[in-house]
């Protein structure tokens, strides 16, 4: 009888042990989503920000050469004038 009654209670800390798992398991696949939409939703930040510093440089590069042309045009244009002194 105390055979049965040692694998009786076994068998019983095993299924709290199962219980126990499963539970942290759960646990852990909820962690996992919410990481992974924050994952996510910093990966999409991170994109925009990328993109928004992209455009700025190209706005600087566009107003850089913008003032270099126009630079340019006054130095034409002024050589293009007659001097009459």
């Amino acid at each position: 009888m105390s055979t049965i009654n040692s694998v009786v209670h076994h068998t019983d800390q095993l299924l709290t042990q199962h219980h126990q798992l499963q539970l942290s398991h759960t646990q852990l696949q909820a962690r996992i989503a919410e990481l992974e939409q924050q994952l996510a939703q910093q990966q999409q930040a991170a994109d925009t920000l990328a993109q928004t510093h992209d455009q700025v440089g190209q706005q600087q590069v566009q107003q850089a050469i913008e003032a270099d042309l126009t630079h340019l045009i006054g130095l034409f244009d002024s050589a293009q004038e007659p001097d009459y002194e």
